[in-house]
């Protein structure tokens, strides 16, 4: 009899926490479908009267979203692809070859994450300033790496940790060299932890709203995120559009968790 009630209350409190979890998300994908009226309507109507796509086209039609996405892909993408190429071979190379100093340098990496991203912004601006990078798409994308290539490297650097050497050092006694042993032994035998450095990294990238309004200033490099921030004028708040904004914010990222799925789920197979 305890043992059911424990179960039946770990049940309850995992719905309770979907409940809560989900309802916001249900909420703005909903009002994303509401007519302006309906929105501000009271009582609120929870499933909508009027289906519309009103807001949705307005995102392309007023708020210039056709390039912000544009950005926000070059600079999720850019910044993914940098920073699990870098920090995979900077991961192996802690993981395999033993220096003096390493020990302290992989410290003071781990360091460099816990520091704040708004610490670096004025750093960072002068920099971009100096060499003439602001207002362009590279100066958000190497202020996103600069935070993101810490967690990339200790991430795989603790699963390269974990895996054999035998089998690489076979590669090498079969004459592979140590680059090619890499990309072809290790690299595919990582992939579960590169898919988490993937996901972890574009969604970084894609959401990331501090370096994008600190170092944009027009459409020709502005992101998503800084975007949907000038739906809140001094004299109006576009619920409308800025509800349909977070769902269109929202689908790359699940659309790369759901792609990349298989990956997770074989490395938890492996123990990872």
């Amino acid at each position: 009899m305890k043992f059911s009630i424990t179960k039946w209350a770990s049940i309850f409190v995992l719905i309770l926490t979907v409940i809560v979890t989900l309802f916001p998300v249900v909420w703005m994908a909903l009002s994303s479908v509401k007519s302006k009226e309906e929105i501000f309507s009271i009582p609120p109507t929870w499933i909508p009267k009027t289906f519309t796509l009103r807001h949705y086209e307005d995102l392309f039609t007023r708020f210039n979203f056709g390039r912000l996405t544009i950005n926000s892909t070059i600079i999720a993408v850019g910044v993914t692809v940098i920073s699990v190429v870098i920090g995979s071979m900077a991961a192996y190379g802690f993981s395999r070859y033993s220096f003096r100093g390493s020990g302290m340098l992989l410290a003071f990496i781990l360091i460099a994450r816990m520091i704040t991203p708004a610490a670096l912004v004025i750093p960072l601006f002068t920099m971009m300033r100096a060499f003439g990078l602001l207002d362009t798409i590279v100066s958000i994308m190497i202020g996103i790496t600069i935070i993101n290539l810490p967690f990339v490297i200790w991430i795989m650097k603790t699963f390269f940790d974990g895996l054999p050497k035998e089998v690489e050092e076979a590669a090498e006694v079969d004459g592979m060299s140590p680059i090619r042993t890499f990309w072809k032994i290790v690299v595919p035998t990582a992939m579960p932890a590169i898919a988490t450095v993937v996901l972890f990294s574009f969604v970084t990238a894609w959401v990331d709203f501090l370096f994008g309004i600190s170092f944009s200033t027009t459409a020709a490099s502005m992101p998503l995120t800084v975007g949907i921030s000038n739906m809140q004028t001094g004299y109006e708040i576009y619920w409308g559009p800025m509800m349909a904004a977070g769902v269109y914010l929202t689908l790359p990222t699940l659309i790369l968790a759901f792609l990349l799925q298989k990956y997770f789920i074989k490395g938890l197979t492996m123990g990872y």
